[in-house]
């Protein structure tokens, strides 16, 4: 089990949990916690409460969110975005992104999104 707590936003492909789920990822979707009309603010909101680190697609909302989160002092998990080149239906490949980044932050001993955001790819 990764040490790691992960909310996926709307924009990311469910089919991925599975998978994830089964390779010990801690990961729901934001479906699943009664969160799919919340706005994105809400959303990291939540994540931060939960200690869950926002998995999205949607650079254009939460990017300045982050920028907000930061200059009020806030802490939070970390936001972590898929990089356009990667298709919202492709699945197999959020599984592949998510599980190498997991395994990477895993043998660093750390959190490289804590309180900033990254790219998955």
């Amino acid at each position: 089990m990764t040490p790691f707590r992960f909310v996926f936003d709307q924009h990311v492909n469910a089919r991925a949990l599975k998978p994830l789920r089964l390779q010990g990822v801690d990961v729901v979707h934001v479906a699943e916690v009664g969160l799919s009309d919340a706005n994105d603010p809400e959303i990291l909101a939540w994540a931060a409460d939960e200690g869950r680190i926002v998995v999205t697609r949607n650079y254009q909302d939460f990017a300045p969110l982050v920028t907000a989160y930061n200059h009020r002092g806030l802490t939070f998990p970390g936001v972590l975005f898929f990089a356009t080149s990667v298709r919202q239906a492709d699945a197999g490949h959020h599984v592949r992104s998510l599980l190498s980044w997991v395994e990477q932050a895993t043998q660093a001993g750390s959190n490289p999104v804590a309180n900033a955001s990254g790219w998955l790819r």
